[in-house]
């Protein structure tokens, strides 16, 4: 079986279910509230979990309630969390607006105090690892686990959605880069997607480097970048869509799937997700996904 490590933001979500997004300065009855783990890399290892891939989180939890609910949902969605550190006293935590008429997400966090400190954690751990995935925050531990990756021939994966203070830095180490347009554009100064992917392939020269854009859909780079298609669903929550894509991308990849066909199967995979409310606690096995192409 397959084995995929991931380090990255663990965030205490409060998703608020709205008609419609409320004016400023209103009251606003919500149609559903509801709880979740959350997190780029954290939502990411649930879906490989759910499609058959050893996920393991390797990381620190807050010694609060939150924490507290954040190793138990990891537990409930098969993540290993023997590595998990507990150290801070309050955990990255999020409030979540989604807006049912306008189909959008507004968001607004706090990280907490769960401390950035590579000293904190083993990264012999990591061994036997065929993925380290990380989406950029605790730089400084991604940092020191994607150089102790690097030098033990275990693939890094970048889930780069967020322009961090610092991300440059870490660049240099990814195998598969898959960021957002908004991210690749951002960083490279260009205004098109393919002069983004263009000025990334030449500066990294990641072994996969895919470009996300929503609902366009992304591209990938083959010698040039080449578009794939997002797939059209009635959408309930689109909240977590891009961590489900990259946990479906791998988990194709490593079953030795092309690039293009990878970028395919995570596409449909996000989007069955959109059809339910929350980033995690959905039916999803192989056995769905089959039906569901």
């Amino acid at each position: 079986m397959k084995k995929v490590v991931g380090l990255g933001a663990c965030v205490y979500d409060t998703l608020i279910s709205c008609e419609n997004y409320p004016k400023e300065d209103t009251k606003q009855r919500a149609e559903n509230v509801f709880v979740s783990g959350g997190g780029p890399v954290s939502n990411a290892l649930v879906v490989m979990s759910k499609l058959g891939v050893r996920a393991e989180y390797i990381g620190v939890l807050a010694k609060d309630a939150a924490g507290d609910y954040l190793l138990k949902d990891f537990a409930d969605c098969g993540v290993g969390i023997d590595d998990i550190v507990r150290a801070g006293s309050r955990s990255f935590t999020s409030y979540i607006l989604l807006s049912e008429s306008g189909n959008t997400r507004t968001c607004v966090f706090d990280r907490g105090d769960v401390p950035d400190d590579p000293l904190l954690l083993d990264f012999t751990r990591l061994d036997g690892a065929d993925v380290l995935h990380l989406d950029g925050n605790s730089l400084q531990c991604a940092l020191a686990a994607a150089k102790y990756a690097q030098a033990h021939g275990i693939k890094v994966s970048l889930d780069a959605g967020g322009l961090y203070e610092g991300i440059e830095n870490l660049l240099p180490y990814i195998d598969i880069l898959i960021p957002s347009a908004e991210f690749a554009q951002g960083i490279t100064g260009k205004k098109d997607i393919a002069g983004a992917m263009q000025t990334l392939q030449n500066r990294y020269s990641p072994e996969v480097l895919v470009v996300t854009d929503g609902k366009n859909g992304g591209f990938y780079w083959e010698e040039c970048p080449k578009h794939y298609n997002a797939v059209k669903v009635k959408a309930v929550d689109t909240n977590g869509a891009g961590d489900t894509f990259h946990g479906a991308f791998l988990v194709a990849y490593l079953q030795g799937k092309t690039v293009e066909q990878s970028c395919c199967y995570a596409s449909v995979v996000s989007a069955y997700k959109c059809t339910y409310f929350g980033a995690r606690h959905y039916p999803l096995n192989e056995r769905i996904m089959k039906n569901f192409f």
